[in-house]
């Protein structure tokens, strides 16, 4: 009985002294500057998120100014029915990349840590996630090279691209810059090349969201080139791949051209 009074004696001793209370205080300083660093994160986060916000926002109004300004091209008979398709794809190219912009906003939203104590235990922070906003001057490339291909200055248009392939391999609109290459050189006539590009793309982005336009032209460029075989299957291929698409029935009508 006297052996267990002395223990806690002791006990009691321990945690009264002056070295236990500057340790528990240092604990709960490193705990508060923990907290301090992760409300950090989330503010820089939140923030990034608000930038973004305000850029989709002036894209929408830009785009929504195109609109208007195609709608009164549609009454203007000077307004070929060529410019007006390269605009209207200029717009969908533009539709996707926003769409593109709001899946990582909210991929971004989703990984946002939870602010929560951490035990003394825990002396190694969750790393932060790795940013993955598209840089401003990567899409500033990429429409710098889709701009000269509206305007038909295909070989500048293609060094564009590969320039920005170059720089910018990883990122979400490299499929679509490989895919604005083969455009150039089909518009060129250059079909071989069309192929080979076309063929590079639908192997290295298999899950891209221009597969089924590359393998339409892919087919289109062998029956180019008098390979009709080749091109039809390519085409078939497309078909039976993506049956509800529009590439789908552009392919079936070529089909019927060729067989005619």
């Amino acid at each position: 009985m006297k052996g267990s009074i002395i223990i806690i004696l002791s006990v009691v001793l321990l945690i009264s002294s002056p070295s236990y209370a500057a340790k528990k205080d240092k604990v709960m300083a490193e705990q508060l500057q923990r907290l301090e660093d992760m409300v950090k994160i989330l503010d820089e986060k939140v923030t990034a998120i608000a930038n973004d916000t305000t850029s989709m926002s002036g894209s929408i109004k830009n785009m929504e100014e195109k609109l208007k300004g195609m709608a009164i091209s549609l009454a203007d008979s000077s307004q070929n029915k060529e410019n007006l398709m390269l605009s209207l794809q200029f717009l969908k190219e533009e539709l996707n990349e926003l769409k593109n912009n709001i899946n990582r906003i909210n991929d971004r939203l989703v990984s946002m840590p939870v602010v929560s104590p951490q035990t003394p235990a825990d002396n190694n922070m969750q790393s932060e996630p790795e940013n993955t906003t598209p840089a401003p001057a990567a899409e500033t490339s990429y429409y710098a090279a889709y701009s000269d291909y509206i305007k038909k200055n295909y070989p500048l248009a293609i060094e564009g691209f590969k320039q920005f392939l170059k720089i910018y391999s990883k990122h979400d609109l490299a499929d679509n810059a490989l895919y604005w290459i083969g455009e150039c050189y089909y518009s060129q006539k250059m079909f071989k090349e069309a192929v080979n590009t076309f063929t590079e793309l639908i192997s290295g982005y298999p899950q891209g969201d221009k597969i089924p336009d590359a393998i339409l032209k892919k087919g289109y460029s062998l029956i180019e080139m008098g390979k009709q075989a080749d091109g039809i299957a390519s085409l078939k291929e497309l078909i039976s791949r993506f049956p509800l698409s529009e590439e789908a029935s552009l392919a079936q009508q070529k089909i019927k051209e060729v067989n005619e």
